[in-house]
């Protein structure tokens, strides 16, 4: 895949990498992965949403080809560089798209700046509290890769936890683990899609209706007979969800 540009940004010590695709007017879409991977996994999902507007494909310290900061990162602090990053380039009322711990990424930027960041897309939330330990949550992810993935989408994913490394990815999961998306979204303010594939073990159904009821301006997408990758194996209907939420304006979404 060819990036239109490939920078570093730095901020307190810390690399983030941004990868751009499409242009720089319309609708601008952030796309910020999960733990232990990078940004092969949105490959097909940039090329898709390049077609409406920009793409902004976030690489987060540590994390597949970015720099290894210092110590480990909080989600306060992954949240805080991504928008730093997004007011610095001045990239204007952009839709946050976040994977896995990625939403809790997103959520957090949100939160600290309301007014800036108004569009979430939330997709295969974590972490679900009934299984908030880090063995429950390794055997959800290998039941996810053998049985609900396809090869490709495992060759992403996989790919990029093998740059990041099996110790980084252990030092970060205190974070995820650790950060309550049920009670973080109660506070959200922002006009929220939360999408899961229908087989996903790690976001499972309702926990994903959970987190959509306690926004208030939010909707929930299933797509049949995918797993956590959902980007990845269903990237048209993901497209879909993404695109209408761009082109929402106020108020917004109807509160359920």
């Amino acid at each position: 895949m060819h990036w239109r540009t490939v920078s570093e940004f730095k901020h307190e010590g810390r690399t983030m990498l941004v990868k751009r695709l499409g242009a720089d007017e319309g609708p601008q879409f952030v796309l910020v992965h999960g733990i232990g991977v990078g940004t092969s996994y949105y490959h097909r999902l940039a090329r898709a949403l390049a077609r409406t507007g920009g793409v902004h494909v976030v690489e987060l310290p540590g994390m597949g080809r970015a720099p290894r900061p210092e110590s480990p990162m909080s989600i306060g602090e992954f949240a805080d560089i991504l928008s730093t990053y997004l007011i610095d380039a001045d990239v204007a009322d952009p839709v946050l798209v976040g994977h896995s711990m990625g939403t809790q990424i997103v959520v957090e930027a949100s939160l600290q700046h309301p007014d800036l960041f108004r569009r979430l897309v939330l997709m295969g939330t974590v972490v679900d509290p009934r299984e908030r330990s880090a063995v429950r949550q390794g055997l959800r992810l290998l039941q996810d890769c053998l049985f609900f993935e396809t090869p490709p989408s495992n060759v992403a994913v996989l790919s990029d936890y093998l740059r990041t490394g099996v110790r980084w990815y252990a030092a970060t999961l205190p974070a995820m683990l650790s950060y309550r998306t049920e009670d973080a979204v109660r506070r959200v303010t922002a006009e929220t899609v939360v999408v899961r594939g229908e087989r996903d073990p790690i976001s499972r159904r309702w926990w994903a209706e959970r987190l959509a009821e306690a926004i208030p301006a939010a909707r929930f997408v299933e797509v049949p007979r995918k797993g956590h990758v959902v980007m990845y194996t269903a990237t048209d209907e993901v497209v879909d969800a993404i695109v209408g939420l761009a082109k929402v304006r106020e108020p917004g979404l109807e509160p359920r």
